[in-house]
Formats: C-alpha cells, sequence, structure tokens
C-alpha cells in the first residue's frame, strides 16, 4: 500500500513542477528578447551620434577651408594692388627723370649754342693795329645784344605806330601826341596783360565739384572754375575753390553779390560760402601772404562801410515813415506821376 501511494503522489505533482518548468524557460525567452530589444536602440542612437559627430567635423573643416581660402584671395588680391601701386611709381619716376633730363639736356645744347654765337673767335690785331683802351672794350657789346636791342627797337615802333592809327581812327584828328604820354599806356596794357582777377571762394561742401561751382555763378560767366580735390580721393573737394574772371567788373560783383551766398548742390544742405580776394601763382610765401592779407583787409573795411551806409539809409527810411513823410518829397508835382 505504501509503494502505491507514493507512485499516486508523483504522478499528482508531476504537471505541476513540468508547469513550473515551462513557465520558467518562458519568462527567460521574454528576458532575453526584452534584452535584444534594449540593447538595438542603443546601438542606433551611438551610430546617429556618431555619424552627426563626423559629419559637424566635416562642415567645421569645410568652412576652415573656405575662410583660408578667402583670406588668401584677399591677401593675393593686397599683394597685387601693392605691387601695380609700385609699379606705376616708379613708371612715374621713370618718366620725371626722363623729362629733366631732356630738359637738362635742351638746356645745356642752348646755352653752349648761345656761348657758341656770343664766343666767336675776334681778329687777332695786326703788328701795325693799335692796342685798343679798357674803356673802348667794354663799350663794344656784342652782335647777339646788338641784333636784339635792334628787334626791340622795331617791335616799339610798330607798337607805336599801330596805337597812332587807333587813336585817329577814333579821334579822326591829326596825332598830337608825344612819345613821352605814350609810354604810359604802355605800361598800362603791359599791367593789364600781367593782372589776373582771382577769387577764393571758402566753406563749400565735400560734395562739390566743377559742375556745380560753374552753376553757382553761371550769370557772372567766370573764365575758369578750379576746385580744390584731395589726393587720395579725388571726387571728394577740400572745401575751397577759385575763380577767374576776364575783367575786373566782373570781379567786384562777385565779391559784392556772391560773399555769404547759399550754396546748394542737391547733395549737401545748403551753406553760405565766403567769396575773397587772392593772388595767383600758389605757394605759401611769405610775399604772396602778406599781398593776400593786404587785398582781403582792405575789402573787409570796404564791407564794413557799405554796411554802414545801409543801416544809414534804412533808419533815415525808417524815420521819415514814422514822421509821415512821403518818398516823393521835394519833387515837384508835375513829376510825381512819371516817377510814380
Amino acid at each position: 500500500m505504501g509503494d502505491k501511494k507514493r507512485k499516486l503522489a508523483e504522478e499528482a505533482t508531476v504537471p505541476e513542477v513540468k508547469k513550473a518548468k515551462r513557465d520558467d524557460k518562458k519568462e527567460k525567452k521574454e528576458k532575453r528578447k526584452a534584452k535584444e530589444v534594449v540593447e538595438e536602440p542603443v546601438v542606433e542612437k551611438s551610430e546617429k551620434k556618431e555619424k552627426k559627430e563626423k559629419k559637424e567635423k566635416k562642415e567645421k573643416k569645410d568652412k576652415k577651408d573656405k575662410k583660408e581660402k578667402e583670406v588668401k584671395k584677399v591677401e593675393e588680391v593686397k599683394v597685387e594692388e601693392k605691387e601695380d601701386k609700385e609699379e606705376k611709381k616708379k613708371e612715374k619716376k621713370d618718366k620725371k627723370e626722363k623729362k629733366d633730363k631732356k630738359e637738362k639736356k635742351d638746356k645745356k645744347e642752348k646755352s653752349k649754342s648761345t656761348d657758341d654765337f656770343d664766343e666767336k673767335p675776334a681778329p687777332e690785331p695786326e703788328a701795325m693795329d693799335v692796342d685798343e683802351t679798357p674803356a673802348e672794350k667794354e663799350n663794344q657789346k656784342p652782335e647777339a645784344e646788338v641784333a636784339k636791342e635792334e628787334k626791340k627797337e622795331k617791335k616799339d615802333k610798330k607798337s607805336k605806330k599801330e596805337k597812332k592809327s587807333k587813336k585817329e581812327q577814333k579821334t579822326e584828328a591829326e596825332p598830337t601826341d608825344t612819345p613821352a604820354a605814350e609810354e604810359p599806356v604802355e605800361e598800362e596794357g603791359q599791367y593789364k596783360k600781367n593782372t589776373r582777377f582771382i577769387c577764393f571762394v571758402g566753406n563749400l561742401p565735400y560734395s562739390a565739384d566743377k559742375d556745380s561751382l560753374t552753376k553757382h555763378f553761371e550769370k557772372i560767366a567766370p573764365v575758369s572754375v578750379r576746385v580744390a580735390t584731395q589726393i587720395d580721393k579725388p571726387t571728394k573737394c577740400r572745401g575751397f575753390g577759385f575763380i577767374e574772371f576776364d575783367n575786373y567788373d566782373r570781379m567786384k560783383t562777385c565779391l559784392k553779390l556772391y560773399h555769404h551766398s547759399m550754396f546748394d548742390d542737391k547733395k549737401y544742405p545748403p551753406r553760405r560760402i565766403n567769396v575773397e580776394l587772392t593772388a595767383g601763382g600758389g605757394g605759401k610765401s611769405e610775399h604772396r601772404t602778406a599781398k593776400i592779407e593786404a587785398k582781403n583787409k582792405k575789402l573787409f573795411e570796404e564791407r564794413q562801410r557799405n554796411a554802414k551806409e545801409i543801416q544809414r539809409e534804412k533808419a533815415k527810411h525808417e524815420q521819415g515813415e514814422e514822421a509821415g513823410q512821403d518818398d516823393f518829397a521835394g519833387v515837384h508835382p508835375s513829376r510825381r506821376n512819371r516817377m510814380a
């Protein structure tokens, strides 16, 4: 009886043990699957990170290479520009040197020709000739100077004849002028030829140019207009310029009407310009600066006098209006209709 009970008990427990084993196997399989699933996304994420890092590195390298290339190009351009400038400077220097050499050669040739002309071999004195005294030698002049003096005398005679004929045509009378009276006329003509009527224009905007300045002074019709520009930027004005006229009257009207006038080139806001006197020739010598200062001092005094006269006239006019005086006071009644 005891053996049978044992077999029955073992048969009853066998299915339970099998079930437990099956359950264990299932759990183990599920755990393995879960581990594989977890490991795959981790591997994928790591691969993605590595790819991104590689891409970023490549992009950085490309950017660096591009920047380096651009910097190299800029440096090459700068080097080329410097070389071009140096070549231009060298060419200019060579041209100047060549010109100087040519001028020196021409001067030497001219001096040689004049010396050869002046220093002609004089005839040797014969045995029977009398020696010349030093006073006589000094009085003797070279032939070139004599020829020049003769030419000058001929020109003076021609000019005098022409002036006489012009005066006769104008006056239709006999000529009564003496040569002493004709000399100051010649001096005046030379003075007119040498004098230049130039005005200095200051307080100009940096955008001013020759066209805008000529347009501003077009009513007076200047002969030449010059605008001072910067060396580095030839299109940029330095703030001043010069105007030249063909006669004194136009220069005087320019100084009177255009001083403190509003200059508007429609690039900068309009500004008040200064018109003053200057001297031709250029340079900063003491003689020239003193001459310009003296001219402008006289001009300033004249402008002050004119301003005082204008103020007096205004004051008189205001006093007359307050007193009730008529503008045509002192005029005959028969002429008032014509004056109105």
